[in-house]
């Protein structure tokens, strides 16, 4: 590489870059260098003299003032835009970002000045050698690198001391700083859901070294960003030692891109684009194949988890994951291969009214509280019969949770025979459940069989006939049929 790649460092021409200068690609550095410089060319200086100013700082990029606009950034943090210098297509994605532009949206609402605003839209506000105004510290006026990342002088100084190299933290507490109360809700909604935990009996395996690498896709934060993101070998002992209340479950830096504006969501009532990871929608065509309902490249944002792993009717060791909420919504299931499936597909009726799909009754939009308060999306999770009404499909909120607790009562009901119908667990059960032995399995009428992966099928969708009505009415009528049995 010539030495004139180098004065991007530094900030002049080539007869300012040291002598000393060692200069390398990044693409001969380590794994962890390339992390963190993104394969862009990068300055590496062993050994410094002083700077021309006496002070002993081997940093030369120092010995430059700061550029207009800066004159106050003087302290720990060093803003965005030194950090470019190296990160730059990671800096350019992240300045049309939500993030980028935090603090052009405060001016435009006219609150720029307002000091309990200006900690979530600039960069470490309140804190020795923080934003102070545009006029001193114009690099720290945006949700910056360093906000959170942390003050990172030292490792600019330092750039070739990889044990200077910021610490990935994918905890959701980094975004709770901001996104908390009454205005931003998020992190304390997402506190109260599923997803802020790990399944205690996977947290335990984790913990032991074991499943990592089977079941970390969805049930590990660590995992995801490793193995998903990252694109890492990551073996299962990973987590090894970690506690339960020490990993991180489905944060959210699974779901949300912080760096880019991805557009991958859909029509974001206040211009917002949510930096979701993967469409918000998806539309595939029900199919039966056991290579297509567990392809999550076919599915939504919520559907890279919440989709079947495969299990048939012919298998015997354990039910269905209980994970196919995305098929049923579709109105599909695994077949064995060359038969037919057991019920015929059918779509949702959801999917005619419901624009946002899973997002259109999981994470209700509500009216912003303010005239400049951004539009909330519910980070429980939970369901919100408000979204039926407003969505079109009910006339009302009360016609919306009536037409509910009927068809929950109707298809609990059905499962509820299909169980008596079954008879005792023992005789029929998976071998997981406490079911017969492998010889016991192999004895049973394909009926029993049949009848039994219907009724895990319904049971692990987890929506009592709510992600699509008809077709869950379908299967447990099938699966009645297969045991001769009749509900009242």
């Amino acid at each position: 590489m010539r030495r004139s790649s180098c004065t991007r460092c530094y900030r002049g021409s080539e007869l300012s870059v040291p002598t000393s200068l060692t200069c390398l690609s990044t693409r001969l550095l380590p794994a962890a260098a390339l992390t963190a410089l993104l394969l862009i060319p990068a300055c590496f200086v062993p050994v410094l003299p002083p700077s021309d100013n006496g002070n002993g700082n081997d940093n030369t990029n120092d010995n430059t003032s700061p550029p207009p606009g800066d004159s106050g950034l003087t302290g720990a943090f060093i803003g965005s835009d030194r950090c470019s210098l190296c990160h730059s297509r990671l800096h350019a994605r992240w300045e049309n970002t939500a993030h980028g532009q935090a603090f052009t949206a405060l001016k435009a609402m006219g609150q720029e000045r307002n000091a309990v605003c200006l900690p979530c839209h600039t960069v470490g506000f309140g804190q020795p050698g923080g934003f102070k105004d545009t006029s001193t510290t114009a690099s720290l006026a945006a949700v910056g690198c360093e906000a959170c990342h942390g003050p990172q002088r030292e490792h600019a100084q330092n750039a070739a001391d990889d044990t200077l190299f910021p610490k990935p933290d994918i905890s959701a507490e980094v975004c709770g700083v901001c996104h908390t109360g009454t205005t931003q809700p998020h992190y304390d909604q997402w506190a109260d859901s599923k997803h802020a935990e790990v399944t205690p009996l996977l947290a335990t395996r984790f913990e032991a070294g074991m499943s990592l690498s089977t079941c970390g896709d969805c049930h590990s934060g660590e995992f995801f960003h490793l193995a998903v993101l990252e694109q890492q070998d990551v073996s299962d002992d990973e987590l090894a030692g970690v506690p339960a209340d020490q990993q991180n479950a489905v944060v959210c830096g699974t779901c949300h891109a912080p760096h880019d504006r991805t557009r991958n969501a859909v029509a974001p009532t206040d211009g917002r684009d949510y930096q979701l990871r993967f469409p918000e929608i998806a539309s595939p065509t029900a199919t039966n194949t056991i290579e297509a309902v567990t392809n999550a490249a076919r599915f939504n944002l919520c559907g890279q988890c919440h989709h079947d792993r495969g299990t048939t009717w012919e298998d015997s060791a354990r039910p269905p994951h209980p994970s196919n909420q995305s098929n049923v919504y579709v109105g599909e299931m695994p077949a064995p291969e060359g038969m037919a499936p057991l019920v015929l597909s059918r779509s949702s009726v959801h999917a005619l009214f419901m624009p946002a799909q899973c997002a259109t009754c999981h994470m209700h939009r509500s009216d912003p509280r303010s005239p400049i308060a951004p539009v909330l999306s519910e980070h429980t999770f939970a369901v919100n019969n408000s979204s039926c009404a407003t969505a079109g499909c009910h006339p009302s909120v009360a016609a919306a949770e009536s037409f509910r607790a009927t068809l929950e009562a109707e298809i609990q009901a059905k499962l509820d025979c299909i169980a008596a119908a079954l008879g005792e667990p023992a005789t029929w059960e998976y071998e997981s459940n406490g079911g017969p032995d492998a010889a016991g399995q192999q004895a049973l009428p394909d009926t029993t069989r049949q009848a039994r992966y219907l009724y895990y099928y319904v049971r692990g969708d987890g929506s009592l006939g709510l992600h699509n009505p008809d077709y869950v009415r379908n299967i447990l009528e099938r699966a009645l049929a297969l045991l001769n049995a009749d509900c009242p």
